[in-house]
């Protein structure tokens, strides 16, 4: 009993200390299905922020990303967002606003769909505060570089990760055109 109480002892130490990911997610081997990834890159050379936030290319991991609810009590996850906007549209939501209203997040054919992961970690008592930024995609296809009409928008989605952000009480700061 005593090792239980060790280690959820040292769950909620983990927890208590405030760090932030942002997590792209995505299929880079087909086009715009990579933007949560591209998004999350642009977003770190465009951007200075402090240790305490980090950035991470998912993929196409899935259930493997479950371990990361329980390193962070933040998280921005950037993924392709199935919806009739154009090209290029960015939405901005909260992991409870997609449990209730359920917008429809691409799943790719290898991963679960970001709803299950929320799932997933609230089953296992991880509850991170989540951000979504969706972004509708233009072309999913083979190939590694974004659509122009997502190309366009990444600062306008590396903007919106840095109001999360700093919504989250983060501080983040642009990056001088020089220094990106």
């Amino acid at each position: 009993m005593k090792i239980v109480q060790n280690l959820q002892t040292y769950k909620l130490a983990r927890k208590t200390k405030k760090r932030a990911l942002v997590l792209g997610v995505g299929n880079i081997l087909l086009k715009d299905d990579g933007l949560g990834v591209r998004t999350a890159e642009f977003f770190e050379r465009s951007y200075s922020f402090g240790s305490d936030v980090s950035c991470l290319d998912g993929g196409t991991a899935g259930a493997g990303l479950l371990t990361l609810f329980s390193e962070f009590s933040h998280i921005i996850i950037i993924d392709a967002l199935s919806s009739d906007s154009p090209p290029g549209a960015i939405y901005t939501f909260s992991g409870e606003d997609l449990k209730k209203k359920g917008p429809r997040l691409k799943a790719s054919a290898h991963s679960i769909g970001v709803k299950d992961l929320l799932d997933l970690a609230a089953f296992e008592g991880s509850r991170p505060a989540v951000s979504i930024i969706g972004i509708v995609p233009s072309e999913i296809s083979p190939g590694f570089t974004l659509s122009d009409p997502v190309r366009e928008k990444l600062p306008e989605a590396a903007r919106a990760i840095s109001k999360e952000l700093k919504r989250f009480g983060f501080k983040t700061a642009k990056r001088k055109e020089k220094d990106a």
